[in-house]
């Protein structure tokens, strides 16, 4: 193993290194920041026939799970030179298409339904953080996804998938991992809801110990700030805000508030989900806050936070795919928007950014 994550404080750490050793921005240190991009259908593949013709590939007119994480993983140590230090990669993904007619009938999870794991998903797995350890880079590991949660046979199966999975990452002696439990948990009694998802990282922790940095994302609710109540705030290491839908001053607004609630102060906040917009991780950076890109891709049907992803088709050749979650996904830099925040975390990562 090469990469070793680590904190410091509030600060995370690479091989005992602060990361952005000496860059800052408008005045802030970026030392200790994670900048990263949702790539959560790294691993993805889906068992239900109906829905998997979907995401046939243009130019081969069939699904290939282990092509897209060939690809995805030949990307890496080009978007670690661009600065980008960690990749959040889902054992369940995240939508790709959001329509009635499929987005309930896809079958991607890495668990069965008792809980253990399917091999295929964690042998793609092992490829993709083997290769961002060998590229210095992270690998924010998402558990449990909405979409998919209906697979599991009760609350008793999702404890064997935490317990399995964090085995799996221990015995592989990874040190380059970090959790996000749930994505996107949201207001509920449920285990995997802000009123019980607490029990789930305990949980995590128990069979983990030190292992293992922690933490959920939590559901983009401006009206609350992104704060919503729960027990899960000392339960992990870090807060995971998403920003989906907030406009560049309405987050720094959002962020301004949530850096001083007294559940969230000494801990690392680091956003692994916002938009396409640049301008939000100028905010984030300029308050010491991690940030994460989230390019859904045209194609999915429906209007998701800032931007509406209706208002043109699936693109039709390979070359031109926009975005990283709509399937199937040219992990290159291939587009305007994918050019435009890899550039700034580059310029921001070597402390150029004006």
């Amino acid at each position: 193993m090469t990469t070793t994550l680590g904190l410091d404080n509030k600060a995370f750490t690479i091989n005992g290194q602060k990361t952005y050793q000496g860059a800052s921005f408008r005045g802030q240190s970026l030392e200790g920041l994670m900048f990263n991009s949702r790539m959560i259908q790294a691993i993805f593949d889906d068992r239900n026939p109906e829905t998997r013709a979907k995401w046939a590939y243009p130019d081969t007119g069939v699904w290939d799970a282990d092509r897209n994480t060939a690809e995805f993983c030949a990307m890496l140590p080009i978007y670690r030179r661009h600065g980008l230090l960690a990749v959040t990669v889902g054992l369940q993904g995240g939508g790709s298409v959001y329509t009635k007619e499929s987005f309930p009938n896809v079958d991607n999870t890495a668990f069965n339904a008792d809980g253990t794991l399917r091999t295929d998903y964690f042998a793609r797995l092992e490829k993709v953080i083997d290769t961002a350890d060998a590229a210095g880079m992270v690998v924010i590991v998402n558990y449990f996804y909405f979409g998919q949660e209906k697979r599991f046979e009760d609350d008793a199966a999702m404890f064997a998938a935490a317990t399995n999975a964090t085995e799996w990452l221990l015995t592989k002696g990874y040190k380059n991992v970090m959790l996000d439990v749930k994505n996107e948990i949201q207001i509920g009694d449920g285990l995997l809801a802000t009123g019980g998802v607490h029990r789930m990282i305990n949980h995590i922790r128990d069979v983990s110990g030190s292992g293992l940095l922690i933490g959920t994302s939590t559901f983009p609710m401006p009206e609350i700030n992104h704060l919503p109540d729960g027990k899960f705030y000392d339960a992990v290491d870090f807060l995971m805000p998403h920003g989906n839908n907030s406009e560049p001053d309405a987050w720094r607004r959002e962020l301004e508030i949530f850096l001083a609630d007294p559940r969230v102060q000494g801990k690392p906040v680091l956003c692994n989900e916002d938009s396409t917009f640049v301008e939000n991780l100028d905010v984030s950076a300029e308050l010491g806050v991690s940030w994460g890109y989230y390019d859904q891709g045209y194609g999915c049907g429906m209007r998701h936070g800032k931007v509406d992803w209706q208002l043109q088709d699936r693109e039709a050749r390979f070359e031109d795919l926009s975005g990283y979650q709509t399937l199937p996904i040219n992990w290159g830099i291939n587009t305007a928007d994918k050019r435009a925040f890899f550039d700034r975390v580059k310029a921001l990562s070597e402390g150029k950014a004006q």
